[in-house]
């Protein structure tokens, strides 16, 4: 517990590590998270770490740079890359590691992955990012560019700046009821959602002042394009096991990094190993259950057996074992209505043909109960919609 790892600048980072009583060097599973590696069960979890243990695997739980245990300042994604490899170079060092290391986690725990990944580290045989990006800007802050508030706020002060917050308590640094008048923030964020203009949030993200800095930047330029996994394809030596949802709302991204790693990874083996896995599931709801259908057990990650799917592909790219591993169909589907699962050798689908949807309204598109209809119809002459900003 708590062994402090140094990056390349000085700074020590928390990490746990979970292994067997062997005296064997093991295959080593990597995850680095913002949301407290003292929660073993948090839904960033995309494999089940105990099991990974009893499978003979040493698993390494990382708090990233300024969450929770480790020192120093967070910003969400700056330093991933660097700190990321320099995390893999003490694992390799260890005389427990057998100098194969893989990654594994969803969504923010997904980015420092491909960020890691991007620094094109040796000893890194695999990644296994579930439910994130292919960049920050577009899909994750900002959709067509449009601010995505709802997500990005909460975000910000729910999963971000409350653990900020907690641990500049814990450290006696902020007095607690400062917590407290965050909470109060979070528990009226709908109200904070219809304050004008956006940047007038500067006394609730006191605690996450980069949300100020994705405001500042409404455009894809190089501040997003500088942490942008998309950017760097050629340079991820890994093969990905990409594993998404078909509600999530990084979905695009799940299949960006697949088709984008097939077509331009950084070499041979990153391209041919690329696995791709979408099932019937939304941000942190991997049941397979929704108030409007259940999708059945075989829809849910324990039914899939997301975990071990992972850890048979791990055992071929980080152990060599000669599992069929490599010659499976990379491409596994869950069909939604018809309910299976369905294995295919490319994507999209070879028997998929793709249908453009247009808007059409007479003018009053203006709610859920307007006259906007979505329709294979090429518009015409149409009356405009108008709403003042």
């Amino acid at each position: 517990k708590d062994l402090r790892i140094r990056m390349r600048d000085g700074v020590t980072l928390a990490t746990d590590v979970y292994r067997p009583e062997s005296r064997e060097p093991l295959a080593t599973l990597v995850q680095r998270t913002p949301y407290d590696k003292s929660a073993p069960g948090s839904i960033n979890n995309s494999v089940e770490i105990l099991r990974a243990v009893a499978e003979g695997y040493a698993v390494v739980v990382q708090d990233v740079r300024g969450r929770f245990a480790s020192e120093g300042s967070f910003t969400p994604f700056v330093n991933e890359a660097f700190d990321g490899a320099d995390t893999l170079e003490w694992v390799t060092a260890q005389p427990w590691c057998s100098g194969q290391t893989g990654m594994v986690g969803s969504s923010y725990v997904g980015a420092t992955q491909w960020l890691a990944a991007s620094t094109s580290p040796d000893c890194l045989g695999a990644i296994a990012p579930m439910a994130t990006g292919d960049d920050y800007y577009d899909g994750w802050t900002y959709r067509g560019g449009a601010f995505q508030l709802g997500f990005s706020l909460f975000w910000a002060l729910s999963f971000l700046g409350l653990g900020e917050s907690q641990r500049l308590v814990a450290a006696r640094r902020m007095p607690i009821d400062k917590l407290d008048e965050l909470v109060k923030s979070i528990d009226r964020i709908d109200e904070i959602f219809e304050r004008l203009p956006l940047r007038d949030v500067a006394s609730e993200t006191a605690w996450a002042p980069y949300y100020l800095d994705w405001l500042a930047h409404p455009e894809y330029d190089e501040y997003w394009r500088r942490i942008a996994p998309k950017e760097s394809y050629e340079r991820v030596l890994a093969p990905a096991f990409n594993i998404g949802g078909w509600y999530d709302l990084f979905l695009h991204g799940t299949l960006t990094n697949y088709e984008g790693m097939r077509k331009s990874g950084g070499s041979d083996r990153a391209r041919s190993l690329q696995r791709l896995m979408i099932g019937p599931w939304a941000h942190g709801v991997y049941g397979g259950s929704f108030a409007a259908r259940s999708f059945g057990v075989r829809g849910s990650t324990d039914g899939a057996d997301v975990t071990g799917a992972q850890l048979r592909w791990f055992d071929y790219c980080l152990r060599g074992i000669d599992n069929g591993a490599d010659r499976d169909p990379p491409v596994r589907l869950f069909v939604m209505g018809a309910n299976h699962w369905r294995d295919l050798d490319e994507w999209p689908p070879p028997d998929s043909e793709p249908v453009h949807l247009y808007l059409h309204s007479r003018g009053r598109a203006n709610s859920r109960t307007g006259d906007g209809v979505l329709s294979p119809d090429a518009p015409g002459s149409e009356a405009p919609d108008r709403y003042t900003f």
